[in-house]
């Protein structure tokens, strides 16, 4: 079986032990680190650009290998040619990297189980979630940092009440209005006030930091009496 139609029949989740920021920035000191070359790295040195244990690494690289961001030889890792040009999009132009992880990655597993579940209406974070890691091992944060990947790769949306919901085709990358008059009316605000083109044009550490942010609260809302 080649290695492509094999990624195409397993299902593997991200890492608990690492949230996509630092999964992207894991792939960023990566690219800084070996230039043009691609070399492979050890994972301890891999753990010494990110600041975080060799087993860290070790458990991370599992999802980054199977969406195409890593390779694997012998018992070290490299980037791809994804990984490598994601990096380098991620300096230059952080709204047509997002993208690039869009287009490569539509259709995998991960992309078609959720259009399935969305196809019936909107679902929240944990709902999702969950039907996404139904049968596989781990604890429900690895569901929830995959959401947190498609939300970055533009292949989930969300509703006014921050529900996901069947994505927007996108051809371009989105851009942020030149101009935007908005009332602050609650705790929500800004996210529930504020464009979703303006939301996703946001530097991608600022937009999964809000997004975890917004977690956070809704959690906190949620389980409340």
């Amino acid at each position: 079986m080649s290695s492509s139609a094999q990624r195409d029949t397993e299902r593997i989740l991200p890492s608990e032990r690492l949230i996509p920021r630092r999964q992207l920035l894991m792939i960023d000191a990566m690219a800084q680190a070996g230039g043009t070359t691609l070399p492979a790295m050890p994972p301890q040195d891999i753990a010494g650009l990110v600041g975080v244990s060799t087993k860290t690494v070790t458990r991370s690289t599992s999802f980054l290998q199977h969406t195409g961001l890593l390779r694997a030889e012998h018992r070290s890792w490299a980037l791809t040619e994804l990984g490598h040009e994601l990096a380098r999009l991620r300096i230059a132009d952080t709204a047509r990297a997002r993208l690039l992880l869009r287009d490569h990655w539509q259709g995998r597993w991960f992309h078609t189980l959720a259009l399935q579940q969305l196809s019936s209406g909107p679902m929240e974070d944990q709902k999702l979630a969950s039907a996404l890691a139904a049968g596989l091992p781990g604890p429900v944060e690895r569901g929830l940092f995959l959401t947190e990947w498609m939300t970055y790769a533009l292949l989930l949306d969300r509703d006014e009440n921050q529900r996901f919901v069947l994505p927007v085709e996108r051809d371009t990358p989105p851009r942020a209005p030149q101009s935007e008059q908005v009332t602050a009316f609650s705790v929500l605000d800004p996210l529930l006030t504020t464009p979703d083109e303006q939301i996703a044009a946001l530097p991608d550490d600022d937009f999964i930091a809000l997004m975890g942010a917004y977690r956070t609260v809704f959690a906190a809302l949620t389980s409340q009496p």
